[in-house]
């Protein structure tokens, strides 16, 4: 599979997919005028990857700020992992946050009910 890169905007994050490695990341504000037309691309990457996926998938989430729209989205893509582990494969949703954002906090926590993946929160420095 090729890399899939998108660049980072000042209203969108950087998404990085890299199907040969399992490892997948978006990383920025993400609060697209569209978030469904700017998450294809990811959302059909990760279709087709999990049809054949690496022993280890790796995403990390690295989110400054999302909008609801968002949320959404990306909680779809991640749905696309959810199936793994039952079929043996690791996957490891990495939430990322700075210590004293609690409003990031809380929408991982929010995502951590929303999916049956373990999300791993981690505090940046």
């Amino acid at each position: 599979m090729n890399i899939l890169k998108i660049e980072k905007r000042i209203d969108s994050p950087m998404v990085l997919a890299d199907g040969e490695s399992g490892y997948f990341e978006v990383n920025g504000k993400s609060l697209p005028e569209d978030a469904v037309e700017f998450y294809r691309p990811l959302e059909k990457y990760i279709q087709e990857y999990v049809k054949s996926p690496k022993q280890k998938t790796t995403f990390n989430l690295k989110l400054e700020y999302l909008n609801t729209s968002s949320s959404k989205k990306l909680l779809d893509i991640i749905g696309y992992f959810e199936g793994l582990p039952s079929q043996g494969y690791q996957v490891e949703l990495n939430w990322y946050h700075r210590d004293e954002d609690q409003d990031m906090i809380d929408e991982g926590i929010e995502f951590a009910h929303m999916t049956n993946l373990k999300v791993n929160f981690i505090v940046e420095q």
